[in-house]
Parts: C-alpha cells; sequence; structure tokens
C-alpha cells in the first residue's frame, strides 16, 4: 500500500453489526501485547542483579581458591626445599 492508501479517513463508512464486532473481539491477545509493551526490561529487574551478584560472588571464590592454593605450594616447595 501507498502512504496516500494508508492515511485515508472514511467519515461515511457503514456500521458494522454486533455480530462482526463478537467475531473480532480477541482480548487475549490485547492483554498479551499489552504485556510485552509495558514489561520492564531486564536491567531493571531484581532478578538480573541477583544472578550478576552470585556469578561474581562465584568468579571471586574460584579466583580466592586458586590463590590459596598457589599460595600453599609455594609453602610446600619452600619447606621442602630447606
Amino acid at each position: 500500500m501507498s502512504d496516500k492508501q494508508k492515511n485515508i479517513i472514511r467519515l461515511n463508512r457503514k456500521k458494522l453489526s454486533s455480530q462482526q464486532i463478537k467475531e473480532r473481539e480477541n482480548f487475549d491477545s490485547i492483554v498479551s501485547k499489552h504485556a510485552k509493551i509495558t514489561k520492564r526490561p531486564v536491567y531493571r529487574q531484581k532478578r538480573f542483579y541477583f544472578i550478576l551478584f552470585v556469578i561474581v560472588l562465584i568468579a571471586y571464590l574460584i579466583y580466592y581458591s586458586e590463590k590459596q592454593e598457589k599460595q600453599k605450594q609455594k609453602e610446600v616447595t619452600s619447606e621442602q626445599t630447606n
């Protein structure tokens, strides 16, 4: 369709019957579209920050445990050389 055809406003269009209106009623689709439009972005949800915190915490614990292992290995090797 061209832009001119999209913007035509019909002032004297024929009225729809109540049966035609009921055939086209679909409140479920309207509600689902509204929910999609008004949904909060992921970065504004509390769950996002909780998951991010847990990931950072796990990464820190892995790093700390590796650091502790290296330190213990250094101590063992220094004791063996003495």
